[in-house]
């Protein structure tokens, strides 16, 4: 073979050298729109894109990646400057960018904004509204798609946590234009169709534009009217969507979301074990306790303690008899004195204590004499004594001076 044949290596150093050396590509402006930005050590890679192409960007400086930071956000469009490199290992080209300026929000995070804007007005995003996860779900279902990494990261940990934890699958499109409707249209079925204690609604990483289904008002919306608990779960770690916000708890990938919603079987075991613990021992306790009090009752019935409560019993009897007797004697006194004083001045006002003194009664046809008037010469009276009667005759009468 005449040709010359090239290494990888010798072809990828010669493209390298070649755009090194092109004074075009060594200052360079593009515009485009940030997405995948991503910071690993001390560089910052992130890609700028159009409607038909894509090219990868680093910045090498840390210090530079911080000052830039503000305008490499995904879905804004800016104007980078640097310099077009060729990665010699994989031989894909990249832009080492020394400047960049913000131009404007891109389409697709202006869409985001006027979707939040709309949805915090009618306060979707309250974390007033926002519901506990159930501590011991029996069921759990989820809406993600049927072949992707997420139910399958999903399912090996529910496996692991815990297997008596029921997981149902609503398996839909996570990305593109038909998934908004699908991933609503999951949410709305379990929750009507389903006994499933919470909900985990998710997918892997990916581009925003990949993720922006779980930023459409649908999706959002069927987040926030679900009954049952809901566990958003969308790309990485970095990655945050209007679906994050909207549910009861924000998990950073799939597998936390399946951390924080299924309980390890380990745990729950434990925790039996200390509650059995804990009620074996306050029974201990309460045992010992009516123990103690059921040996003191018995050595209170002892002999000796009994003479001397008996002893005391007598003590207080003798005492109360000896208070109710002067109190008698007291009461029969007074009586007696009040019955003496009655008894004199009944015999004070009898008229047969008047007859034991010398006093006398005259009696005129049968009546009391009062008057002299009542009599004249020659009529019969009768004088009732103390021991009798006397019958005289009057002979005259005499008024007072």
């Amino acid at each position: 073979m005449d040709e010359l044949v090239l290494s990888v290596h010798e072809l990828n150093t010669y493209v390298s050298d070649k755009l090194s050396g092109d004074p075009f590509l060594e200052e360079i402006w593009v515009r485009g729109e940030v997405t995948d930005v991503n910071m690993r050590h001390d560089t910052l890679y992130f890609v700028l894109k159009d409607e038909m192409a894509s090219v990868g960007c680093l910045l090498f400086n840390c210090v530079e990646a911080v000052e830039c930071s503000d305008a490499i956000v995904e879905g804004q469009t800016i104007l980078a400057r640097g310099e077009v490199s060729l990665y010699r290992k994989n031989g894909n080209y990249r832009i080492v960018v020394k400047e960049v300026q913000q131009v404007g929000l891109g389409e697709l995070y202006a869409r985001f904004q006027q979707i939040r804007e709309k949805l915090d007005r009618l306060g979707v995003f309250d974390e007033a509204r926002k519901r506990p996860l159930p501590r011991y779900p029996k069921k759990v279902g989820i809406v993600t798609s049927g072949q992707g990494a997420a139910i399958q990261d999903i399912c090996n940990i529910a496996q692991r946590r815990n297997p008596q934890v029921k997981l149902v699958l609503y398996p839909v499109r996570v990305q593109g234009t038909e998934a908004p409707a699908e991933i609503a249209r999951g949410i709305e079925y379990l929750n009507e169709n389903s006994d499933a204690d919470l909900l985990i609604v998710g997918r892997g990483g990916g581009s925003a534009e990949d993720l922006f289904a779980f930023n459409e008002e649908a999706v959002v919306l069927s987040v926030y009217r679900s009954r049952i608990p809901v566990v958003s779960a969308v790309g990485h770690e970095t990655d945050f969507t209007l679906c994050d916000m909207a549910a009861d708890l924000r998990a950073p990938t799939p597998s936390a979301a399946a951390e924080l919603s299924i309980p390890a079987r380990d745990d729950i075991y434990s925790g039996i074990l200390a509650l059995r613990e804990g009620i074996s021992q306050r029974l201990f306790q309460i045992l010992y306790e009516k123990k103690s009090a059921f040996e003191q009752g018995r050595r209170s019935l002892r002999r000796e303690v009994l003479v001397l409560r008996l002893s005391h019993a007598h003590e207080s009897i003798a005492s109360h008899r000896d208070i109710i007797k002067n109190a008698a004697l007291h009461l029969y006194k007074n009586r007696m004195m009040q019955y003496n004083g009655y008894k004199s001045a009944i015999e004070n006002l009898s008229p047969i204590s008047a007859f034991e003194r010398g006093y006398s009664i005259a009696m005129h046809n049968g009546k009391e004499l009062r008057s002299t008037d009542e009599v004249s010469g020659g009529d019969e009276i009768e004088i009732i004594l103390k021991d009798g009667t006397v019958n005289a005759c009057v002979t005259g009468s005499k008024k007072h001076a």
